[in-house]
């Protein structure tokens, strides 16, 4: 049975007994997706705050290179890598 039919049954079923519809499929993964945003940013703000400074005032520092390395693996701690779309199929 498709998604929709399972859908157009269940607002059926629900309906003959006096009952709210449930809502629709896919309705709610937009309240998902924002709150793993949302929760994202709160980590990467967590993960730069206080990190970095910590880190430069913590270690002796050993030159230009020791400095431009710190700072790109602070960045990969904080940065995560951007997202790569899938190809579509034919």
């Amino acid at each position: 049975m498709a998604l929709m039919d399972q859908y157009t049954l269940d607002i059926w079923r629900l309906g003959s007994h006096g009952q709210a519809p449930p809502p629709a499929p896919g309705s709610h993964e937009a309240k998902l997706l924002r709150a793993w945003w949302v929760a994202r940013r709160e980590a990467r703000q967590e993960l730069g705050s206080g990190g970095a400074a910590a880190d430069r005032a913590a270690a002796p520092s050993a030159g230009p290179r020791a400095d431009r390395d710190g700072a790109r693996q602070r960045a990969s701690r904080t940065a995560p890598r951007p997202l790569r779309r899938r190809a579509r199929r034919a």
